[in-house]
């Protein structure tokens, strides 16, 4: 049985949330005691409270950059709500299969989710706070993630096999498309079933466009709100060659530029909005690699900032790295100014890179540091610690079948939460 959601649902909710500011999230008033515990929805033999409903659409603001405006909250209510009906269903399913997420592996992923926003984990907390989002509420969400991802490799991993031919074949293609475009993609999914109506999901995801192209982040978007594996990795979907993806994402794709957002598009699971980070041609520099030991630094800087103060931040870097030399002191450097994401990416091929930062790094001597680069995120500088041949053809197989094992992983989460949902006993009881 599910029941979907009401305008009083609505009224309840953005009544006792206030969440309005003119540029930033204001401190917020605590809800009434009555409306605190009032229960939002059950999920099964779980409840939803109102509080918990408030808690997850502040941090689902302040975690995306988007304006808490009373339009995006109510634009973004049921959506914040669906979610929280999917983790009440994924933690069940979870602990039936004896499934507990350890303190330590939350503590990880939440000193990770800091670095990724270049502060520590104690003021990430402590902006949360001053946001009016306690602790626990971004604990939850990442267990949950955390004991849902735990649950798909366990259950799936071992039915999920890539053929050496299959790998093959998209080696095969990727020498075959030699002068055809590829593009470096990032993604955000919206599902449309039967308790997320077409006009909901489409309103949805026309506000999410909307604030994404006035400056919030995409990956942060994609992190709160997309339905995707790939979710919490902003919605990075890597290289993809011209008719790898389904048709109508593939027309919209071969009309983008770089930097530029999608409109919605409407395929057989629900909504796509397509993120086109950068465009090249396959060629035999495509398809043969040198293996680079990449450090890098990024500040980030959205892609709507005004040129003076990206000038600013490329001045700045250029003065903070001038005489460093060696990864060494590179890294040394980035503790020094509060880095706290580990600069160290490990060995990458030069050309799963991006077209600017690859032609920067192919002529980057090793140990000296780049000039500043401008990318759709911000803008980094980098160092080459050191680069050996890739050997054979040069194609990274291993990248390869990871990628085609995470696309069948998607797939068989992507059908498990929707039988759990046709399965279950989902009730919203506000506005009775």
């Amino acid at each position: 049985m599910i029941r979907r959601l009401s305008a009083p649902i609505i009224a309840l909710v953005l009544a006792t949330t206030s969440l309005a500011a003119p540029s930033a999230m204001a401190q917020t008033r605590p809800a009434p005691a009555s409306a605190v515990g009032t229960i939002a929805a059950v999920v099964n033999d779980d409840a939803i409270t109102v509080a918990d409903l408030q808690m997850r659409l502040r941090l689902a603001l302040m975690s995306s950059g988007l304006p808490a405006t009373p339009e995006n909250q109510q634009r973004l209510l049921p959506q914040v709500l669906r979610l929280l009906i999917d983790e009440k269903l994924q933690g069940q399913e979870a602990k039936r299969a004896g499934i507990a997420v350890p303190a330590q592996d939350v503590d990880k992923a939440l000193a990770a989710i800091a670095g990724q926003n270049h502060m520590s984990t104690q003021q990430l907390f402590t902006m949360l706070k001053g946001t009016g989002v306690p602790q626990a509420a971004l604990e939850d969400q990442v267990r949950s993630q955390l004991a849902w991802r735990q649950l798909v490799q366990r259950r799936f991993v071992s039915q999920v096999e890539v053929s050496d031919t299959q790998v093959d074949e998209v080696v095969e293609r990727l020498k075959a498309n030699q002068g055809k475009p590829q593009y470096l993609v990032a993604s955000i999914f919206l599902a449309v079933d039967q308790d997320a109506g077409e006009a909901q999901v489409k309103t949805l995801a026309d506000r999410l466009v909307s604030e994404i192209r006035r400056g919030a982040p995409f990956p942060a978007v994609a992190r709160q709100f997309s339905q995707a594996a790939g979710a919490q990795t902003g919605g990075d979907m890597g290289w993809v060659l011209a008719g790898q993806l389904e048709p109508a994402l593939d027309q919209v794709l071969g009309t983008m530029q770089q930097g530029q957002v999608s409109d919605p598009i409407r395929t057989l699971g629900g909504y796509n909005i397509l993120l086109l980070r950068d465009k090249r041609t396959v060629n035999a520099a495509t398809a043969t690699g040198v293996k680079v030991r990449l450090n890098q630094i990024v500040v980030p800087v959205p892609a709507t900032a005004p040129a003076n103060r990206v000038q600013t931040v490329v001045a700045q870097m250029r003065n903070d790295f001038n005489g460093v030399n060696g990864c060494e002191a590179f890294r040394a450097k980035a503790k020094e100014l509060g880095v706290t994401a580990n600069p160290d990416l490990g060995d990458v091929l030069l050309s799963r890179l991006p077209d600017g930062m690859r032609q920067v790094a192919s002529a980057l001597p090793d140990g000296q540091v780049s000039t500043p680069i401008r990318g759709p995120d911000g803008v980094a500088v980098m160092m080459i610690c050191s680069r050996q041949d890739a050997g054979g053809d040069g194609v990274d197989r291993d990248q390869i079948r990871s990628g085609l094992a995470e696309q069948k992983l998607d797939m068989m989460q992507r059908r498990l939460l929707r039988d759990l949902r046709g399965n279950a006993y989902i009730d919203i009881r506000l506005g009775r």
